[in-house]
């Protein structure tokens, strides 16, 4: 019945804030007129206050809950600074000491001389035991040299040279070798090194006579073999190795011979002084060496004073006179 029925409850207004959320109520309104977002209710008016100061300043803000996460990530980012920086300079210190210790050693290996001082003569009228032999050259063919070797044979190898000649048949050399350390030094090889083989271009013979012959021990060289060597004969039969003490010094005498090509050589000799082992470039003032074979044609002799002679007709040419090989029949050809 009507009379019975229950008086109907009011319509729900809103809920009651629990105690002290009038303050908490009034903070959050002014932050989002502010455009600030709101902390979760467990966080303080402090918290809400640094997010809308980070927001001002456009930094992101971290998630709800987050915040203890992005302390360590500052803290952790904070720690790591000293120890990149650290890193770093290590790296740079050790890299500098890297360079600094290569540098050292490659100046220690440029500045530290050889155990023994080596030297070359390639004329052979300055070495005694070849002042007597006779001094075969080439020129190219019609070459005009306008002076001659000067008196005797004294200046012929150096004038040929001067004139773009090359040793025929044969190139004789000297090499000295001087020990200039505290200790012993050992001599113990010597290589020959061909750098090239040509065929001969078109040359004209010279020639300085000879004054006599000579019974010569020294090393020689096939340069025509498929492996040149220098090859030493001692009258005891004893193997190439020598030493020389401090201001010692020890003579090697080379003879290199060729009937076949034009060749470009050197030598390189093999140093021992206690642990340390050497090789010296024996060479031509830092260039090779150059031997060619002798022409089929007669040579021009020199006469040890201004003209050319073809002993095998008796014709001259003067100094000055255009070079060309001799004909076998005793004219020279044009």
């Amino acid at each position: 019945m009507e009379g019975d029925r229950p008086p109907e409850e009011p319509p729900a207004g809103p809920a009651a804030e629990p105690d002290g959320a009038a303050e908490t109520g009034a903070a959050q309104a002014g932050a989002a007129q502010a455009g600030v977002a709101q902390a979760e209710p467990d966080g303080a008016a402090e918290t809400g206050a640094a997010q809308a100061g980070a927001a001002q300043a456009g930094v992101a803000q971290a998630e709800p809950g987050g915040g203890a996460q992005a302390g360590r990530r500052r803290r952790d980012l904070l720690l790591s600074l000293p120890a990149l920086i650290v890193t770093t300079a290590v790296v740079g210190i050790v890299s500098w000491g890297v360079t600094r210790l290569t540098d050292g050693a490659d100046s220690l290996t440029r500045d530290t001389p050889p155990p023994a001082t080596v030297s070359v003569e390639t004329n052979p009228r300055k070495v005694g035991a070849f002042g007597d032999l006779e001094i075969r050259g080439v020129l190219p063919e019609g070459a005009t040299p306008a002076t001659g070797p000067g008196k005797g044979c004294t200046g012929f190898h150096d004038w040929l040279v001067a004139n773009a000649g090359t040793d025929a048949g044969e190139s004789r050399l000297q090499v000295t070798v001087q020990g200039n350390a505290e200790r012993q030094v050992q001599i113990a090889n010597l290589r020959v090194v061909v750098v090239s083989r040509e065929d001969p271009p078109p040359s004209v013979g010279v020639s300085c006579p000879t004054a006599g012959q000579a019974n010569l021990r020294f090393l020689t060289i096939d340069l025509d073999s498929p492996q040149p060597r220098a090859t030493y004969t001692s009258e005891d039969g004893a193997p190439f190795g020598f030493t020389v003490e401090s201001g010692e010094i020890e003579t090697f005498l080379i003879s290199a011979k060729t009937e076949r090509a034009l060749y470009q050589w050197y030598l390189e000799l093999d140093l021992v002084s206690g642990d340390k082992h050497t090789t010296v470039r024996v060479d031509n003032g830092g260039k090779n060496f150059r031997t060619a074979p002798v022409p089929a044609t007669p040579l021009w002799s020199w006469d040890f004073q201004s003209r050319w002679v073809d002993i095998s007709s008796g014709r001259t040419r003067a100094v000055g006179d255009r070079l060309v090989p001799p004909a076998p029949g005793g004219e020279a050809t044009p």
